[in-house]
């Protein structure tokens, strides 16, 4: 079985991004927008917002990315929008907009040309369109009947998560009650600020904080657990730094007391391996259903 899902995840790394997805749900038209900014959270990765013009909003479900035709190149990308639907709604002291996290890969044209020197790209037209079905509310399952929503992300696997996360949050009425948010990034203890979403996400935790809704942020890169503790005092309670990489057993911890597991849902997405062990772990542990553990796929 291992053996076979590698076959297919190289065969499916040679596709497109078009030809991987085209079984995936699309919005019929295109939009265009100008890529208005770009920031570099560290060396290899970019957030840029595209801003949606005359006063133009984009509808999506958090967790969906977007086709990214580029002038020039005869094939789009894919990249996962990291907004969220309220920030692509046009406000009177600014335009909507969608944010793309894009990892530096020059073998990949569409993300190469995004990462060309800024001077080159910013301000121009780019046309997208939202695709995706890896979504928050699950498609299948009742919101109002999720008591329980477990996150696990593995380095830019954050991206669709973010947005999921994100979108929680900005509501008044914060559902679902417990969150439990499992993110593995090689980033270092030391640059706890460059690892991607991290601030974020201390940040909308911070503002309102809760003993249900935690972040257990794992390292797997150069870390020094004692330098956490004494550069990082907004750590608290709910959020904790480990260094080593997520296991079954916190997989397993997170989805909470067998008899509440009808009320839990988990989205996962990181890379293939690691998507494809968390997902066989998670559907088979005891209460749980296939159902209610969503994954990304583009392998």
């Amino acid at each position: 079985m291992a053996s076979w899902r590698r076959s297919m995840s190289t065969y499916r790394a040679a596709l497109s991004h078009l030809e991987r997805t085209a079984h995936q749900p699309r919005q019929n038209g295109l939009q265009e927008v100008i890529l208005s900014k770009i920031d570099e959270v560290n060396p290899s990765i970019r957030l840029l917002q595209l801003a949606l013009p005359n006063r133009a909003s984009l509808k999506f479900f958090p967790g969906q990315w977007l086709d990214v035709f580029i002038p020039g190149l005869a094939k789009a990308g894919g990249f996962t929008i990291t907004s969220t639907p309220r920030d692509a709604d046009y406000q009177s002291s600014r335009d909507g907009y969608v944010e793309l996290a894009i990892q530096e890969s020059p073998k990949n044209p569409p993300a190469a040309w995004l990462w060309r020197p800024t001077s080159e790209i910013l301000g121009k037209s780019l046309l997208i369109r939202v695709g995706g079905s890896f979504v928050w509310p699950p498609p299948a399952i009742d919101a109002a009947k999720v008591k329980r929503l477990v996150l696990v992300a593995g380095g830019v696997g954050i991206n669709p998560l973010i947005s999921i996360f994100a979108h929680i949050y900005g509501q008044a009425a914060l559902k679902p009650e417990h969150i439990r948010f499992l993110y593995s990034s090689r980033g270092s203890s030391q640059k706890l600020d460059e690892i991607l979403f991290y601030p974020r996400i201390l940040k909308l935790m911070t503002a309102r904080p809760s003993p249900n809704r935690t972040l257990e942020l794992y390292l797997t890169g150069p870390s020094n657990a004692s330098h956490v503790a004494e550069t990082h005092g907004s750590l608290t309670d709910e959020v904790s730094v480990r260094n080593r990489r997520i296991s079954h057993e916190d997989l397993i911890s997170a989805l909470g007391p067998v008899k509440e597991r009808k009320g839990v849902v988990t989205y996962v997405c990181g890379p293939a391996r690691m998507t494809d062990e968390f997902v066989d772990v998670l559907q088979s542990a005891e209460g749980m259903t296939e159902d209610r553990v969503l994954c990304e796929k583009w392998w």
